[in-house]
């Protein structure tokens, strides 16, 4: 479950109190999915947690709700459990209810940065589909090898040159079989948008029986193209998901830049001499986050 929302539940449940209901609503209209001993669970409640948790949906279909509303059922019990042991008013609660409220406040101040995206316009579609042939009009569907060996530091640079030299599957597969270092390989077959964004280009380019390789630690990873087959995706294919993306980027982008002008216009004292000057972008881009790796149909 989502941490932010645990929090959250936890916030409204020891906050509220586990009150009863201040007045009966009418017939048909009541909002409660659940009553918990002198406690509720909402409807709203119970969306929320389905769009926060979008994989629940998936998973167990119409049985969503009947599970999303089991989950705050157990919450709601032993936030009870917790009020009654009088947890709410213990340092380590409180704390972690105050760290609980600022991040649920400030996703919500973020998030509604992100709705103030602009949407990406007809030129920013074309110019995305025309920078990435490979996933569009050169898509292509891979057949690949995969190894990664293990090799001493000092003779990465010496494996690297001799991966990406050889010209066919059947050589550098028996140089790999003179090697005495521990090896792993694997074939498989992948679409291009199912590849890391930044390897596809490099990929792209190869012919059949052409390797790239790539240093990691402690080990070489190595990526051999087997055979490829063609199946390119028109402009008007692509279109929602090139603005899927683009939207996202420009999510990120709006909170990125509201933060920053937060961080500007603010006084800020460190007292902690340990505290290290991270800047805001890498916590908060999270929180508008969009599929970088790929957009196709």
């Amino acid at each position: 479950m989502d941490k932010t929302w645990v929090c959250f539940v936890a916030v409204v449940a020891l906050l509220g109190g586990c009150s009863k209901k201040d007045a009966a609503p009418a017939a048909g209209e009541s909002q409660v999915a659940a009553q918990v001993n002198e406690g509720e669970v909402s409807v709203h409640q119970v969306e929320a947690l389905l769009q926060l948790q979008p994989a629940l949906g998936a998973k167990f279909g119409e049985q969503a709700s009947a599970r999303a509303l089991d989950s705050l059922i157990e919450q709601e019990l032993a936030a009870q459990a917790a009020v009654q042991a009088g947890l709410d008013s213990s340092p380590r609660t409180l704390q972690a209810l105050a760290l609980a409220r600022r991040e649920v406040l400030a996703r919500a101040y973020q998030d509604q940065l992100a709705e103030k995206a602009s949407l990406p316009d007809t030129s920013a579609v074309e110019r995305y589909y025309d920078e990435h042939p490979e996933l569009f009009s050169q898509r292509r569907q891979y057949l690949l090898e995969e190894s990664v060996a293990q090799v001493p530091a000092g003779d990465v640079d010496a494996w690297l040159r001799k991966v990406e030299s050889t010209g066919s599957v059947e050589e550098l597969q028996a140089w790999l079989a003179q090697q005495t270092v521990p090896r792993k390989s694997r074939r498989f077959a992948q679409w291009a948008e199912g590849l890391p964004l930044e390897l596809l280009p490099r990929l792209a380019k190869l012919k059949p029986g052409h390797s790239i390789a790539l240093r990691r630690p402690e080990s070489v990873y190595m990526l051999t193209v087997i055979k490829t087959e063609d199946a390119p995706v028109l402009l008007g294919q692509a279109t929602p998901a090139i603005q899927a993306v683009l939207a996202g980027q420009r999510r990120q982008e709006a909170v990125r830049d509201g933060m920053t002008r937060l961080r500007e216009q603010a006084k800020i004292t460190r007292f902690m001499a340990q505290a290290a000057a991270v800047g805001s972008a890498a916590s908060v881009a999270d929180v508008a986050s969009a599929p970088q790796s790929s957009a196709s149909h």
